[in-house]
């Protein structure tokens, strides 16, 4: 499934390779939405999800842009069935749900791998807290690496301590990071005042959906009315009890 690193667009001629795929990213309405199916990587077997092809296939029909899939998933895929579809791959790897050691999410998959999973992005993690300079450092060379191709970035932001991942100052700093490091997009957890994460960001900011949330379509308004660009929600989706139908919803929120 390889793609050409230049995806060429008429009303973007004039921007560089990589602002074209950025911009190719967001290109129904403006606004990106995707599915995110990479939990496994961290915990193993996730009830939802213990068919990812079959899951993607039946997803491919509805209104989502696309996926976050881990590498090992993309060979597992139909072109036909993603065709038109964006797919995000997951180049970092985290700790297990047994490690004691997850501040550090190296990036592990080459800018070359990428294009030959047929990635029009890759995704890496920035976790804040203890020795974040690793993270740091290893979110900046990765950017580095995959923009020399052309590859948009996502970025996640996370906490060392996964129970302040929604703190309103860890998010607001830990977004900014990412963009002066040189992240395309990011993707963070709602909090309080978000309104002020979306605005202290040049680039455009995505929400995560995080762990089941009963309010979820609530928490995709706020959001929206704050500013984001688009949703990333894995469990609220795959775990409801009709995924297509929600989707609908929160394409409708995203996209009015």
């Amino acid at each position: 499934m390889h793609k050409c690193a230049y995806i060429f667009h008429k009303d973007v001629i004039d921007l560089t390779g990589l602002e074209r795929n950025v911009a190719s990213l967001f290109s129904n309405g403006g606004h990106l939405f995707v599915v995110a199916l990479d939990h496994p990587q961290f915990f193993g077997p996730v009830e939802g999800i213990d068919k990812p092809a079959e899951l993607i296939e039946r997803l491919s029909m509805s209104r989502a842009d696309g996926f976050i899939v881990n590498p090992g998933i993309t060979r597992l895929l139909n072109a036909r069935t993603v065709s038109g579809k964006k797919l995000i791959v997951r180049s970092s790897i985290g700790g297990s749900k047994f490690s004691d050691y997850k501040t550090f999410h190296p990036a592990v998959v080459s800018a070359e791998s990428l294009l030959d999973l047929g990635a029009d992005a890759a995704i890496l993690m920035l976790v804040l807290g203890g020795r974040d300079y690793d993270s740091m450092e290893n979110v900046a060379r990765a950017i580095d690496e995959y923009h020399s191709l052309s590859i948009p970035v996502v970025v996640e932001v996370l906490a060392e301590d996964f129970n302040k991942t929604s703190d309103p100052d860890l998010v607001k700093t830990g977004a900014r990071i990412a963009a002066e490091l040189g992240a395309d997009v990011l993707k963070v957890f709602y909090t309080e005042d978000f309104s002020v994460v979306v605005q202290g960001c040049p680039v455009p900011v995505i929400l995560a959906g995080g762990p089941r949330n009963l309010d979820v379509l609530t928490m995709a308004r706020n959001a929206v009315n704050c500013g984001v660009k688009g949703f990333a929600f894995g469990r609220n989706i795959f775990q409801s009890e009709d995924p297509v139908k929600l989707i609908a919803e929160l394409d409708g929120i995203i996209r009015g």
